[in-house]
């Protein structure tokens, strides 16, 4: 961590935050510097599985982005796993600085597991449903479980879930079938899919 961080005194700004060198455990959070874990290797592994599904699911006009600073309002800044936007979706800002708007946000995608991710499970599906992002998908590679959030009356309500040997399969905003096994397992040994 850099040492900047313990010398710095009263609020964290926007503009402090994104002057970090971050790598999506680092968020702001009105005013408050939030510290997550580092992604693991077989944490970091599901996400690029879950980003390999959703993308080969999308539709035209829709992309889906890794790790993107999310402007939620006046510093606050969270950093999901996954943001699918529309395919014309600008990021304010270039290379470290790109921030994208929560109104650009159809669907944040967290992926949490047993060690991992007790704010991405409650704290922050709260301030996504505050910035009234639509969507929300948590997916627990340890479980392995999903469940799919859909904004109503500004509160997150559950509509798709699967559990272990289940595919999720969700209709909203787009057609996906996520295969739990397939996304959340570890990866096969080369010889073991040689052998299949």
């Amino acid at each position: 961590m850099d040492p900047a961080v313990f010398d710095h005194e009263g609020p964290w700004t926007e503009d402090v935050f994104l002057d970090l060198p971050h790598d999506g455990h680092v968020e702001v959070v009105d005013g408050t510097l939030f510290i997550g874990p580092t992604a693991t290797e077989q944490r970091a592994d599901v996400v690029g599985r879950v980003r390999e599904a959703v993308e080969s699911a999308l539709p035209d006009g829709l992309r889906v982005r890794e790790a993107v600073p999310l402007r939620l309002g006046p510093d606050c800044v969270l950093v999901p796993d996954l943001v699918v936007t529309t395919a014309a979706t600008e990021s304010k800002g270039k290379g470290d600085d790109e921030v994208l708007e929560a109104a650009a946000a159809l669907m944040v995608i967290e992926v949490v597991g047993r060690d991992h991710g007790i704010a991405d499970r409650s704290f922050k599906p709260q301030l996504y449903a505050r910035s009234r992002i639509p969507y929300s998908l948590l997916i627990d590679h340890d479980g392995p479980t999903a469940v799919a959030d859909m904004i109503i009356g500004g509160r997150y309500h559950e509509y798709a879930r699967a559990g272990a040997g289940e595919q999720l399969r969700i209709e909203e905003p787009f057609v996906l079938e996520l295969d739990l096994v397939a996304v959340a397992g570890p990866d096969e040994e080369p010889e073991a899919r040689a052998g299949a």
